[in-house]
Formats: C-alpha cells, structure tokens, sequence
C-alpha cells in the first residue's frame, strides 16, 4: 500500500468533512429535551405515566415525539434571541391542546404495556 503524500491526505480530510454531518440537528433535540424537561417535569410525567421503559427512554421517545408535535404545528418553543444573560424562564414550550398532548403522550407507551401483559 502506498504512503499518502500531504496534499492527497489533505483532500480526502476536507472531502470527509463535507461529507460529516454536523451535529446541530442532535444539538436541537437536545435543547428541545432540556426545555420539556425543566423544573422537573420530565420526572412528573415519567411518574404519571408509570411507562415500562427506563428514564432514559422515555426522555428519547418523548423527545422525539414532541420533535413530531413541532413539526406539525401543535407544540412551539420559545427561545431568546441571544442566550446571553437569558433567564431559563424565557425557554419555553407552549401546548396548544393539553388533552391531545397528554393522549398522545400517553398513547406512546400503551403499546409497551400491553406487551408486557401478554
């Protein structure tokens, strides 16, 4: 095999970056999870919902179904436009239909009990 000279590693490094996702989309939904998540509401719908799955899934699951209810036009979030000197009070996530929100929500893990009894 032969060496790679400096310009051929340089191109096949720079070509690999292009190539790379950047991250930024995971950086939302971790944003996105911190925000559903604050003052401990993640823990009250966890308890509320008693899902057969750890903590950890549950974080994932919802996150990602709250990603969906975003997308859809249902749930918004309310960011600072600079998170310089931001109060956490000004992240927020705003419900249009509660009773839809809590269905789905609870709708999520239905499926995962009903395994469990069978």
């Amino acid at each position: 095999m032969r060496e790679l000279g400096w310009m051929s590693a340089f191109v096949r490094g720079f070509l690999a970056q292009e190539l790379s996702t950047s991250g930024i989309a995971a950086r939302h939904r971790q944003m996105i999870r911190q925000i559903w998540t604050a003052n401990g509401m993640g823990e009250r719908y966890y308890k509320i919902l008693a899902p057969p799955v750890t903590y950890a899934k549950f974080e994932i699951r919802v996150t990602e179904f709250v990603c969906v209810a975003a997308a859809e036009g249902w749930v918004r979030f309310s960011l600072p436009a600079s998170p310089l000197g931001a109060d956490d009070a000004a992240y927020q996530m705003e419900i249009d239909d509660d009773e839809r929100f809590i269905a789905e929500l609870a709708s999520i893990f239905a499926a995962d009990e009903s395994d469990i009894r069978r």
